[in-house]
């Protein structure tokens, strides 16, 4: 009989990835359920299992946008927790890994196809040297892969999206105050992220004194796509404020494997990422600008890569 390890992913939405992988494979294609409480993630798997043939488990892993502690991993955006001893109940296997969505998909990025990773300025990538992963969705993630010396990675997971924000120039300035005036402590999160956009549209009508009509996420990217003048500032600002994070990243970690971007909100934006802009702003670094400029940086365009870092834990 084959084995198998079931991989489930539910960082995004109220919706649950699952797929299945042998032990150092790949895995297959996911399925995605409905999912908004502890009954509505287990019926899933069951289901899934069942359509699958009852496969035998040999582990599980699970992702989430959370932190695991004492054996539970709590998922704040869905209201409630998964316990490692209870799946390991409910799934009849002694392997079970909770792991941060965010660290899931930066496993992955060894495992990326060369079809699934764009190179956007820099150099060669430097072999065993540490690389950043760094990405906007309903929050920031940031993490970290650090070489072992034997051919595998390390992940470190970090919480660099919640870092003090700055600002360089006259309108960042603008938009910064009114945040702090907003939320007294403002992190790069508040600005790099899907509902951050929501924040920078209100400060921008704040300062040209129309504070009337705001819209959501999409429709400002969807505004932008029609050449929308403040939607397109917002954007600009955005991903503005994202290079010189992951500039600052590059320093911190010394990352000359390379930087990699991931994230939902550079999937909804798509062909609004301005590249040139990106990098102009990515090796403004003064005396360290060519430091950083010789350190690769890469769009990864891989679907499920949550998935794909989950089935690296059973190698």
């Amino acid at each position: 009989m084959n084995d198998y390890v079931l991989l489930s992913d539910i960082s995004n939405g109220a919706s649950l990835k699952l797929a299945l992988a042998r032990p150092g494979s790949r895995p297959e294609k996911t399925t995605q359920y409905a999912c908004n409480d502890l009954n509505a993630f287990r019926d899933a798997i069951s289901d899934f299992l069942s359509d699958k043939g009852g496969p035998n488990l040999t582990g599980a892993a699970v992702s989430a946008a959370g932190w695991e502690r004492g054996g539970v991993i709590k998922l704040p955006n869905h209201g409630f927790s998964i316990s490692r001893s209870e799946m390991r109940d409910f799934l009849h296997v002694q392997r079970v890994n909770l792991v941060n969505d965010f660290v899931a998909k930066a496993l992955a990025i060894p495992r990326l196809k060369p079809s699934e990773r764009e190179q956007i300025c820099g150099g060669e990538a430097m072999e065993e040297q540490v690389i950043a992963v760094l990405g906007p969705h309903n929050g920031l993630g940031v993490a970290a892969l650090a070489p072992d010396g034997m051919g595998a990675w390390t992940a470190m997971p970090t919480e660099g999206g919640h870092s003090d924000l700055a600002a360089t120039n006259d309108l960042e300035a603008q938009v910064l105050r009114i945040l702090i005036k907003k939320y007294g402590h403002v992190s790069r999160e508040r600005v790099i992220s899907i509902p951050g956009l929501v924040d920078i549209w209100r400060a921008l009508a704040e300062i040209d004194g129309d504070e009337i009509d705001v819209p959501g996420p999409e429709e400002i990217i969807a505004r932008a796509m029609a050449d929308d003048t403040r939607a397109h500032q917002v954007i600009d600002l955005s991903m503005g404020w994202f290079a010189a994070m992951a500039a600052d990243v590059a320093l911190i970690l010394g990352a000359r494997g390379g930087v990699y971007l991931a994230g939902d909100l550079l999937d909804m934006i798509g062909d609004l990422f301005d590249v040139d802009a990106f990098v102009r702003r990515y090796t403004d670094k003064g005396r360290l600008s060519g430091y950083v400029g010789e350190i690769p940086v890469f769009r990864a365009a891989a679907q499920d890569m949550e998935v794909i870092g989950l089935a690296t834990l059973f190698d």
